[in-house]
């Protein structure tokens, strides 16, 4: 049986992985106590939370009940209207207390009034102080909260629900699994009620070293071995993020019963789902973008960093996007990731993310250098530009490294230009090369190489990822400078301006 069968779906049971720390935390403020508290787990899209709730409460309802606690799952996302929520909520618990046989006349006669109106708050309430009195308390765990934003929108229900998870005679507690904070999801739904307050905030981010040894046991346990070798390319990939390990994992298991020789070709497997990797790439940029977080993600990773902190940059390593570098520098999770946003970053749709007169500056840049130099050597321009210029050739190099990466990566959405993947310091040294500046460039750009060279060096260190150095983050009076200097260029480089 492919231990990874039905990825994609919440994960139950035995193929729940890991997360030994987090699940103790939780059995410890849920399931042990005999009064439990309220949570939120908080995590990215498809890392695990549900499956996390699953396995840490839903999994351990026989301890919960032989206390007189009853949980109750519900999917925040299927409701429109916060009476349709609220009545659902009445339902599962008189279904939950009729199967455990613990339902009483009262009880039951109070769910009838409660849910015969569509406002009946006050007969709520009485529904469950009924339920307290008569020794049973009610966990409710609500999955994908994110959308109360829209559905407790300009509505009392965060407050309603405060009241219950907070006050003692309702016998009431709350689990939230969500991507927001509380407090954001509190915010863009217009509610003043301090309802975040309540909670503690467990958050879910990638597998950890001990769970990716769990991970990738389950393949020697159905008699595939992994090389340390094949495991890179896994990570190269995947990173430590659980649903894409579980679809590679998948894939490999696949393609091994399949081959003949019994022996395992992580890229190849890759390819098989690289699509659908792409359909979650996009769908994490998408969310990112909904939540302003991938404007302060490309400035970390890439530059320019205008206006990262470091509360920006503890929350996406708290989510798990970013780990450090040795170097001091960021990285994403995985580094096929990495280079996938690095690949967009270049790109049109990023503009209203990023600094839009930093990106028209390297765009004009790169553009007039193409343009001048296909009009003099034609399309076989670099190699020609190489041919003696050993300092220019080293710079071609590595970006033909990058580009026979992106390839392979991402095949036909990896640019075909080379001189995409240059930035400002390696631009400004084709401009003001030997052989180059006097006859080509200094008609265009005028001064001499002196003046571009104190502008070249501000405007690669505004291409640095961000450090650990604090002193790297551009400065107010910095920020004034480049952009003076953008602007000098846009302006040399504009049609206007052209010969």
């Amino acid at each position: 049986m492919n231990p990874f069968a039905n990825y994609g779906r919440i994960v139950r049971g035995d193929r729940f992985i890991g997360r030994e720390t987090i699940v103790n935390n939780i059995e410890n403020r849920i399931i042990h106590p005999d009064d439990p508290g309220n949570l939120v787990i908080i995590g990215m899209h498809r890392i695990g939370k549900s499956s996390l709730a699953r396995k840490a409460i839903i999994e351990q309802k026989n301890s919960l009940t032989m206390k007189g606690v009853l949980p109750i799952w519900m999917g925040v996302a299927s409701y429109d209207l916060p009476s349709d929520f609220f009545h659902a909520l009445v339902k599962g618990c008189v279904r939950g207390m009729t199967r455990l046989g613990w339902l009483s006349d009262a009880v039951q006669d109070l769910a009838d009034y409660a849910l015969a109106t569509e406002d009946s708050w006050n007969e709520i309430k009485d529904f469950f102080t009924e339920i307290r009195e008569i020794g049973y308390r009610m966990l409710l765990i609500l999955d994908e909260f994110d959308h109360a934003r829209y559905l407790f929108k300009g509505n009392t229900a965060f407050q309603r629900l405060r009241e219950l998870a907070d006050y003692p005679d309702y016998g009431f507690s709350l689990v939230l699994t969500s991507r927001r904070s509380i407090r954001d999801i509190e915010r863009l739904a217009g509610s003043t009620s301090p309802f975040h307050n309540i909670f503690q905030v467990q958050r879910l981010g990638m597998f950890n070293d001990d769970d990716l040894e769990i991970y990738f046991s389950r393949f020697s346990d159905i008699g595939i071995s992994i090389s340390g070798e094949q495991k890179t390319r896994v990570l190269f990939y995947c990173g430590s993020h659980p649903y894409l390990l579980e679809m590679l994992g998948w894939e490999i298991v696949e393609g091994f019963r399949q081959n003949q020789e019994q022996e395992i070709d992580v890229d190849k497997a890759a390819n098989a789902v690289l699509q659908s990797i792409f359909e979650h790439y996009d769908d994490m940029i998408r969310l990112l973008r909904e939540d302003g977080t991938l404007n302060k993600l490309i400035q970390i990773l890439f530059g320019p960093v205008i206006d990262v902190k470091q509360i920006d940059v503890t929350e996406l390593q708290n989510y798990g996007l970013i780990k450090p570098n040795e170097n001091g520098t960021y990285t994403a999770y995985s580094e096929h990731f990495h280079d996938y946003l690095k690949l967009h970053e270049r790109s049109a749709e990023f503009d209203a993310d990023l600094w839009p007169l930093w990106r028209d500056t390297e765009k004009a840049l790169r553009e007039v250098i193409t343009t001048t130099m296909f009009a003099i050597h034609g399309k076989e321009w670099i190699q020609k530009l190489e041919r003696g210029r050993s300092n220019l050739k080293s710079i071609f190099d590595e970006y033909r490294k990058a580009q026979q990466k992106e390839e392979r990566s991402f095949g036909d959405r990896a640019s075909l230009n080379l001189i995409d993947f240059t930035y400002p310091a390696d631009l400004f040294t084709i401009i003001c090369a030997k052989g180059l500046w006097e006859p080509h460039f200094k008609p265009i750009f005028g001064h001499n190489p002196s003046h571009w060279e104190h502008r070249k060096q501000l405007l690669a260190r505004c291409r640095n990822p961000l450090a650990h150095n604090r002193s790297e983050v551009l400065q107010a009076h910095e920020l004034t400078i480049i952009e003076g200097y953008c602007e000098e260029i846009l302006s040399i480089l504009s049609p206007e301006n052209s010969i």
